[in-house]
């Protein structure tokens, strides 16, 4: 049986509270810095409940070990995994800036 996972539900509701927490920032209503503190603490959670889940998920299959909620654990390490994409994509967005002034200072550094 395959699990239903809501990639595309998790898509749409984390853009929507995304933009929710950025029109809120852009009407004054919150700090644009206390809007990107709730996203990075976002981030972070759905990266250490991934993680962790991955970790123990990789350690049963190296151990050959089976338990019978397997399943349940795949599926949230997946669901998390989805949000945490998501979120890292407005994370690089944020950060562009600085990813693009690192490749220019290498160019300039390599040039010289």
């Amino acid at each position: 049986m395959l699990a239903n996972y809501h990639f595309v539900s998790l898509i749409l509701v984390t853009i929507f509270l995304y933009s929710t927490s950025f029109a809120l920032s852009k009407n004054k209503k919150i700090s644009l810095a206390s809007h990107k503190k709730i996203w990075n603490y976002i981030l972070l959670l759905t990266f250490v409940v991934s993680g962790i889940l991955g970790l123990i998920l990789a350690m049963l299959i190296d151990f050959n070990y089976s338990i019978s909620w397997y399943r349940q654990i795949l599926w949230i390490h997946v669901e998390f995994g989805i949000c945490m994409a998501i979120i890292s994509v407005f994370h690089i967005i944020w950060h562009l800036k600085y990813f693009l002034d690192i490749k220019s200072i290498r160019k300039r550094v390599m040039c010289n």
